[in-house]
């Protein structure tokens, strides 16, 4: 804990001025009881300045939250705990935590705030000596997000009030709260076929986590598929092979940018709802059993470069998107006409791309054309307001604005 002394000192000093006066007029006129007046009032002073030191010595503030991932629309339990851990009382503590607003609190006590989309969870109290308080809340997650609990402040002081002691409990909660996921029979997708004629790779891919040996090194190879140990082992080059790709790979694609020029404006609603969109084809694909990643071209604070999620499959691969589509935000690195077409070099051939997207503009539509000439098959999952314009008849175009309208009718939000 970052502890600071804060204000308070003047009256303390004045305090300590006017019994030292007390003092000197009583030995002027040879009052004694005059002298031990004095005393007691310096004897005060100094008790109020230690006390004041030591008021957030061992004293700790802990959250214990019920879970740190949830969907839009769950519950979240939060206990605070305020221990005392000293044989000195506190005759007074006062406690501040910060909440967003996308926590929205249903039980506890929040204060008032002048700050925007932050709660103040605020308590005052006194503590005995090794006292332990708890405070309870619950809390509706609203907003999908990263969203962080805390700081916390803490003040506290000596029983007379001139001087105060604060603590900054820096230490943060992050609570990560995934987008919706809608089965795709809600979402007008046909849950049989949702992605058409889903390819496996292209026999010519190979596929490295399935080798199959060593051969000689042939003019063209590529130096990264060398093995080295074996080339120095028999003394001439020698590169591992592989077994043709037998998986279906679908890589979800969610374009963050929803106008022209993409850095002009967004519709968070519209972004919302690719993400409700990507989320939920990526949760169908893997219930069956697909290679699933992901692509955006969003722009995260601490990376500095698109967020993407490799290829994989299983629960553990599905968390990754989800927490990656948590993060999504309306901030784009560049067009997704653009880092589509440079994404696609590096994606397994053969595989078959998702959009996720609420804006089809001329450069996006040729794009799509260039990236599936090079062997991908494409899927369009269209939320915007206005008609998806048409696009080579070889790309599926599923249009589920109207029914992700009807369940934002029903009370089912999509969107934070």
């Amino acid at each position: 804990m970052k502890r600071s002394i804060l204000s308070g000192h003047f009256w303390h000093d004045l305090w300590i001025a006017f019994f030292v006066l007390i003092i000197a007029v009583g030995i002027i006129l040879g009052q004694g009881l005059v002298i031990a007046f004095g005393v007691m009032g310096l004897v005060a002073g100094a008790i109020s300045l230690v006390w004041n030191r030591l008021a957030l010595e061992e004293v700790s503030y802990e959250r214990t939250v019920s879970g740190s991932r949830a969907f839009i629309g769950e519950d979240l339990h939060m206990t605070v705990t305020l221990t005392n851990r000293k044989p000195l009382p506190l005759p007074w503590i006062r406690v501040q935590d910060e909440l967003p607003d996308a926590l929205e609190v249903i039980e506890g006590d929040v204060a008032a705030n002048v700050r925007p989309k932050v709660q103040t969870l605020e308590h005052s109290t006194s503590m005995a000596w090794y006292e332990r308080i708890r405070w309870h809340y619950k809390f509706k997650c609203t907003q999908r997000g990263m969203h962080r609990i805390g700081p916390a402040r803490l003040e506290s002081g000596d029983p007379f009030g001139f001087l105060r002691n604060r603590g900054d409990e820096l230490v943060q909660k992050i609570i990560t709260v995934y987008p919706k996921v809608v089965p795709l029979n809600d979402l007008g997708i046909p849950a049989a076929r949702p992605l058409g004629d889903v390819r496996q790779g292209l026999p010519i891919y190979r596929d490295p986590a399935r080798p199959m040996g060593l051969r000689e090194y042939r003019l063209g190879d590529p130096l990264k598929s060398v093995d080295w140990k074996a080339t120095a082992r028999m003394q001439e080059l020698q590169v591992r092979t592989y077994e043709p790709s037998s998986t279906y790979n679908v890589v979800v694609v969610v374009t963050v940018d929803t106008t022209t020029p993409y850095w002009e404006a967004y519709f968070p609603d519209d972004l919302e709802r690719v993400v409700t969109a990507a989320s939920s084809v990526a949760f169908d694909a893997i219930g069956r059993q697909y290679t699933v990643g992901m692509i955006s071209n969003d722009l995260p604070v601490l990376a500095g470069k698109p967020i993407t999620v490799p290829p994989g499959r299983g629960t553990d691969q599905m968390t990754a998107i989800l927490t990656s589509l948590a993060a999504i935000r309306p901030y784009a690195l560049a067009p997704m006409s653009k880092m589509l077409l440079e994404q696609s070099r590096r994606l397994p051939p053969g595989s078959t791309l998702v959009v996720c997207t609420s804006h089809m503009y001329p450069e996006f539509a040729e794009s799509l054309n260039a990236v599936r000439t090079r062997g991908f098959s494409i899927v369009v999952v269209y939320v915007g307001q206005d008609d998806c314009p048409p696009l080579h008849e070889s790309i599926l175009v599923h249009n589920i604005r109207q029914y992700l309208d009807s369940l934002e009718a029903q009370d089912e939000p999509v969107s934070g």
